[in-house]
């Protein structure tokens, strides 16, 4: 069990934050790792054949399944909207010695199966510090980049639902939804599932970072060198690269087929433009639609920021419900 303890100061200055570098090396764990494939199962596929030609063996070896990551491989993002460039530049710098007592740690901790590769790791610290960051760079440009403009929708239509979560309910209105191993009581965080030391968050809040590739786990940084983090599942993540769900017939005789479909996929809340997106629409396409299954009362929506969320209304599940028959 892990707990973070809050202040006043802290709840007030929790932020959100998307990371490249993050989504990154969980989308290598993902390769690397096999008990989760189901989930990912399209996004593997599609990738396959350009993953075979990366040489991760670094990365492998300090991602154990079970144990500890180097956490120098994914420093906390200081910018809301982080820029692969700067955080790949924060890793080649890391220093020299946070670099070898990392290492040894993912070394000494459970076990970990690498334990000879972080060996030779430790005889160069320059020149493992510089083929990890290689390693991350090359799984970007790969695996992540050409991803990355429908992968960051996902985290930016989870942020934005997250964000109002927290203004109408607070840190309880926030961690009752977040992950189902978290439970907020008195002013602390508590990390049911997690192993790792308490920490007093001391007024600097807590980073949150919604991750795709990171279900079904939460990932905890309580190292004091770094900003308190957690990163977690982002909602929708699970559909990414799946088929799009198709509506029943009957609901797509009543309503036209695209419109049908607009009406399935509002669950999770989703905007206009994750849905074109998602379904290879013009955005004019399904703001129409959109608009129609809201007129009728099929979908409510809601402003949050920049954004308009639309959600299914219990009238529109009924109306699905009832053409499944």
């Amino acid at each position: 069990m892990t707990v973070l303890r809050f202040t006043q100061a802290d709840a007030l200055r929790c932020r959100f934050g998307a990371s490249p570098l993050w989504e990154t090396m969980s989308a290598v764990r993902v390769l690397n790792g096999s008990k989760h494939r189901p989930l990912y199962a399209d996004w593997i596929a599609a990738k396959r054949q350009s993953a075979a030609r990366l040489d991760l063996r670094g990365l492998k070896a300090v991602q154990p399944r079970v144990g500890f990551t180097p956490d120098f491989l994914t420093p906390p993002p200081k910018a809301s909207r982080a820029k692969f460039a700067t955080e790949i530049a924060r890793v080649r710098s890391t220093p020299l010695e946070k670099v070898r007592t990392e290492l040894i740690r993912s070394r000494d901790e459970l076990k970990n199966p690498g334990a000879p590769e972080i060996d030779k790791m430790l005889d160069d610290l320059a020149g493992t510090r510089a083929r990890l960051a290689d390693e991350i760079e090359a799984a970007w440009e790969t695996l992540i980049k050409p991803d990355w403009p429908l992968i960051s929708r996902v985290l930016e239509d989870d942020i934005a639902y997250r964000g109002q979560q927290l203004t109408e309910g607070g840190l309880a209105g926030l961690f009752d939804d977040l992950h189902p191993t978290l439970d907020w009581e008195d002013d602390r965080l508590i990390a049911a599932r997690y192993r790792s030391e308490d920490r007093d968050l001391a007024g600097q809040g807590l980073l949150l970072v919604p991750g795709v590739f990171a279900w079904p786990h939460l990932v905890i940084v309580v190292d004091p060198a770094y900003h308190p983090t957690l990163v977690y599942p982002a909602r929708g993540a699970a559909r990414l690269w799946s088929d799009a769900p198709a509506p029943p017939d009957p609901l797509a005789r009543l309503l036209g087929r695209t419109r049908a479909t607009l009406l399935v996929a509002l669950d999770p809340p989703a905007t206009t433009s994750a849905l074109a997106a998602q379904y290879n629409l013009a955005l004019a396409t399904v703001a129409e639609h959109l608009s129609a299954l809201y007129d009728a009362g099929l979908a409510t929506r809601r402003r949050t920021g920049h954004q308009v969320h639309y959600r299914r209304t219990e009238v529109g599940q009924a109306v699905i419900d009832a053409s499944v028959g």
